[in-house]
């Protein structure tokens, strides 16, 4: 298995969400996916679940998730999650690259904001969507190429080349949509603030005006 970069900033991850422009972008990310991801059934595996913040939300559902993530650190926060929550779910510590040929088939798969730390998404993509079942979607949140954010964590990544955006590629709305999955396809676009915003209510109302490049594109396939 490959070397989890994730593991380096797994203590202070969820750090960021407490803060007005973390929770300003958790709000709207987490409206366009809750309203994109919709399983015909209860049975839903998550691609990089990091510390758990949606395999909370899946969970809390009453959906019975199969979380995956290549670290096992950030696994260990996810855990910790869902059991002050009394929720739970089952785990798969490993690089999904590595296990693609032993998943079982679900009625719903979501990836947020691990596609862009895996070489050759769109292969990956076609994959998963093969342990659909009939009707099933894949859904998967990104950071947008070609957008503030993007070009925030393309300057750290320069800055720093031990960052975990050093390992990172963006992809824009045209690369997504060139991607050769079969179904129904539908992208949503959300994170019309930049990061320089200084407030919580000020990112909300820039949200609304959408004068800036998307930062968050959502891209779902249906399998038919």
């Amino acid at each position: 298995m490959k070397k989890p970069i994730f593991d380096s900033i797994a203590a202070d991850y969820d750090s960021w969400y407490i803060t007005d422009l973390g929770r300003a972008v958790d709000q709207v990310e987490n409206e366009l996916l809750q309203s994109m991801f919709t399983p015909n059934g209860d049975k839903v595996l998550e691609i990089g679940c990091g510390t758990g913040l949606y395999t909370a939300r899946l969970a809390a559902k009453g959906l019975k998730v199969t979380a995956l993530d290549i670290s096992g650190r950030m696994m260990v926060k996810a855990k910790e999650r869902l059991k002050s929550l009394g929720l739970t779910a089952e785990w798969i510590n490993a690089d999904v690259t590595e296990v693609l040929d032993q998943l079982e088939t679900y009625n719903g798969i979501l990836s947020v904001t691990a596609l862009e730390f895996i070489p050759n998404p769109e292969e990956v993509l076609k994959k998963l969507y093969a342990h659909l079942e009939p009707g099933g979607c894949l859904v998967i949140g990104i950071i947008a190429g070609d957008s503030p954010w993007s070009e925030l964590y393309n300057s750290k990544a320069k800055e720093n080349p031990e960052s975990v955006f050093a390992r990172a590629r963006f992809y824009s709305e045209e690369e997504i949509r060139n991607w050769k999955l079969d179904g129904m396809f539908e992208l949503g676009k959300c994170l019309f603030f930049p990061p320089s915003v200084n407030s919580f209510h000020e990112a909300i109302a820039l949200e609304k005006e959408k004068n800036y490049n998307p930062g968050f594109l959502v891209a779902k396939w249906v399998k038919e």
